[in-house]
């Protein structure tokens, strides 16, 4: 008997041109710092993750000096990204137990469906050939993880946690009727969907220093 679709959020993205400086702007921000994850040898670029909750992260993602350039476009459109440029939130990405029947149901965007791994961490992912991401990441990446590994798994708990997720968007009907039909449900009201003629995504989280607030400063 075929399960019924389920998603929820996974981790939120923070960029950084340089990895260290994404790590300490999050240290100063939250009061705890993120810890060093690895390469994706595939886009070229590594992270450090920080644990949200139970079963969530944030990742903060920086194109890899040591890596060689990627044989296509990196995720995110990182590609962008350039000296100078601060580090901030980027987008969300939600898991879910099919990809293949979420991204069908979308009505957005349709993105090619990637196998990546990294150490003994598996996932199927949703990335557009042109790394853009959908609605300039105000609509969240879709992934599926492969087996029970899982990053926040191996995280220790660091005290900072997810209080609201605030999304704004010409298409934000569109986005309410993709999420729902992926298997997205909120029942803690964390997240909001609103339709306003300037994009925007704000991320609220509750760290040693309190709330804290990130608004997507650059969308790709």
């Amino acid at each position: 008997m075929k399960q019924p679709l389920k998603a929820s959020l996974d981790h939120l993205i923070f960029a950084s041109y340089a990895l260290e400086d994404g790590v300490n702007f999050i240290a100063e921000k939250l009061g705890v710092s993120p810890q060093k994850g690895g390469q994706h040898l595939t886009m070229g670029t590594h992270n450090a993750v920080l644990k949200l909750g139970d079963f969530a992260y944030l990742e903060v993602i920086a194109i890899d000096p040591e890596l060689p350039d990627p044989k296509r476009p990196r995720w995110f459109g990182l590609d962008n990204l350039k000296p100078g440029d601060p580090p901030g939130l980027l987008t969300w990405v939600i898991r879910t137990n099919d990809i293949r029947e979420t991204i069908k149901n979308s009505n957005l965007h349709h993105s090619n469906i990637l196998d990546l791994h990294r150490g003994s961490y598996r996932w199927r992912i949703a990335i557009h050939e042109d790394g853009r991401m959908p609605l300039q990441g105000i609509a969240p990446t879709v992934i599926q993880w492969q087996n029970e590994n899982h990053p926040s798994a191996r995280l220790p708990f660091s005290g900072v946690t997810l209080t609201s997720l605030l999304a704004i968007h010409p298409a934000a009907n569109e986005l309410k009727t993709t999420l729902m039909a992926g298997g997205f449900r909120d029942e803690s009201s964390r997240f909001q969907i609103e339709k306003g003629d300037t994009p925007k995504l704000r991320v609220t989280l509750n760290g040693l220093k309190g709330d804290v607030s990130f608004d997507a400063s650059y969308l790709y």
